[in-house]
């Protein structure tokens, strides 16, 4: 990747990383599509690698999936079962972002959950 279009992906998504209680939580905020899915993907490995409590990723300020963003995210969440490695997803915020996780079946293939409390709960499981 160029330093351009290293540019061009941190414009269109926004990675921040924070805590709940001892597990890194990535907040995804912006596009997720062909140019800003494999950041995401490479961000979410290194804290599955880094951290054994698991790893959460809050999804509700996503501004805009496509099937591509759709398509790496079931692959990072399969990638964490054959680890055997915790990946919680938070769900979409964004009216339209929640369709085309509906319409895809998301909830079949993603480690979804509706809210942080939630995320706390499987992970102390």
């Amino acid at each position: 990747m160029s330093a351009t279009s290293n540019h061009l992906v941190a414009t269109r998504v926004a990675i921040t990383r924070h805590q709940l209680g001892e597990v890194p939580v990535l907040e995804v905020g912006g596009e997720l599509d062909l140019w800003t899915a494999p950041e995401l993907c490479s961000r979410i490995e290194e804290c599955l690698e880094a951290c054994n409590q698991g790893v959460v990723v809050d999804l509700a300020p996503l501004q805009f999936c496509d099937s591509t963003g759709l398509r790496a995210l079931a692959g990072v969440a399969q990638e964490a079962r054959v680890a055997q490695t915790r990946l919680i997803m938070l769900r979409p915020s964004k009216k339209g972002v929640c369709r085309a996780f509906e319409l895809a079946g998301a909830s079949e293939f993603l480690p979804l959950v509706d809210d942080a409390e939630a995320a706390r709960k499987l992970l102390n499981a």
